[in-house]
């Protein structure tokens, strides 16, 4: 007997339909095998628990008095950005840093009694052009690690507010210069992992900036001198001096894209100011390791959600691999190292190269919650993986990122 409110399985109607098909239709765990056997092109899609999950995960803000409420608690979290004062008749540029990075770690050293006094913080950075979902796909891990740990104040988790999906706020970034989020489940134990959330590149002045205007005034600032007579705008700020700063301080770098069309000028974007960072970085002996994440393209393979976990990161640069004969930077790049691919470009600046994907939602078999949801845990496994991987290089050259005593 189906309680009431709950939908019953379209196929035997006495037990809960609480599994989908890629069909939509609703089944129970028996019906579904049925039906899967007597239609072999469909597949399992979201049960209730996935789609209660991603619901949470990706749903928008829907008013402006939530939407500014939002950026207003999410002000705390920010790290560091740039910020332009006028004076007189002059525009004064200054980076801001603020005490987040400090104060987590010194929470995190007194989290509980078993917390080490002593402890080596590991920081994932995203970045990506503006709309390839950077805010959301970092909330995700985060969330799926805390609803892991069965805790019941998801709802208090200090996350990125979503990105717009439609209107004129779609074209912009969401985030505001660079904040920075705990992993509740590593949070006060000897490695914190932390996650940096970027500004997205060529998306103008961010949603955020206008509901967030007091956090420059509680942290320390540097001069940014102008080049050749011209103040740094906010999109040269971005690719340069935020990219750079992540790139040495993080253990992974997350570059989520999201146009297929677009993966080779992603690449080459990337190949730029990271060598600029690597050439530019002193005493880095531990590359940081390097993520892509295709998030939602309208594309799907069901190789790249299956066991071989190498087979995204295969298809990707096969598809790219023309672009170093095609592309004027990238010939250049090659021609320099004597490198003969794309990959080994990229590990020039990185220490492993490693291809993801997320299903986009809505779309044809893959986009449903039962198998996004099981990627992005895929996910965030291989996030920790690499940057413990990292780290163990840093410790054997006592190169560790360390606080406390």
């Amino acid at each position: 007997m189906v309680k009431q409110g709950i939908e019953s399985c379209e196929k035997c109607e006495e037990l809960p339909g609480d599994i989908k098909c890629s069909c939509y239709a609703k089944f129970c765990e028996n019906c579904l095998t049925k039906h899967l056997k007597r239609n072999p092109k469909h597949r399992q899609g979201g049960t209730s628990k996935t789609d209660k999950a991603w619901s949470w995960i990706s749903g928008t803000v829907t008013t402006e008095n939530a939407l500014r409420a939002a950026f207003e608690q999410d002000e705390a979290t920010k790290w560091f950005g740039l910020h332009i004062e006028k004076v007189g008749e002059d525009r004064v540029t200054r980076l801001v840093e603020t005490s987040r990075f400090s104060h987590l770690v010194e929470d995190s050293m007194h989290y509980s009694s078993n917390s080490p006094c002593r402890q080596f913080p590991s920081i994932t950075s995203f970045v990506g052009e503006t709309g390839s979902g950077k805010s959301t796909l970092s909330m995700c891990i985060r969330s799926l690690i805390y609803q892991a740990q069965n805790c019941e104040n998801i709802e208090n988790l200090e996350a990125p507010v979503p990105g717009a999906c439609t209107g004129a706020s779609a074209y912009l970034s969401t985030t505001g210069e660079v904040n920075l989020y705990l992993d509740p489940d590593t949070f006060g134990t000897e490695v914190p992992y932390f996650f940096a959330d970027c500004e997205g590149m060529f998306g103008g002045e961010p949603v955020a900036a206008q509901h967030q205007k007091g956090w420059p005034k509680h942290g320390r600032r540097y001069l940014v001198q102008p080049k050749d007579g011209k103040q740094i705008d906010r999109k040269t700020t971005v690719t340069t001096i935020y990219l750079r700063f992540l790139y040495i301080f993080s253990d992974v770098i997350c570059m989520i894209t999201k146009n297929q069309k677009a993966w080779a000028d992603s690449i080459v974007k990337l190949l730029e100011w990271s060598s600029i960072s690597a050439h530019n970085t002193v005493n880095q002996y531990a590359l940081p390791a390097l993520v892509i994440v295709l998030n939602g393209p309208t594309v799907e393979n069901d190789a790249w959600i299956s066991d071989d976990h190498e087979a995204t990161t295969r298809d990707f640069f096969m598809a790219i691999e023309q672009e170093i004969n095609k592309n004027t930077v990238l010939r250049e790049m090659a021609k320099k190292h004597d490198d003969k691919t794309v990959m080994e470009l990229l590990t020039r600046n990185f220490s492993s190269v490693y291809v993801h994907y997320i299903p986009l939602e809505g779309f044809q078999s893959l986009g449903n919650s039962g198998v996004i949801i099981p990627q992005i845990t895929r996910l965030a496994r291989r996030i920790r993986s690499d940057a413990k991987s990292v780290q163990n290089i840093q410790a054997e050259t006592w190169s560790l990122l360390t606080q406390g005593s």
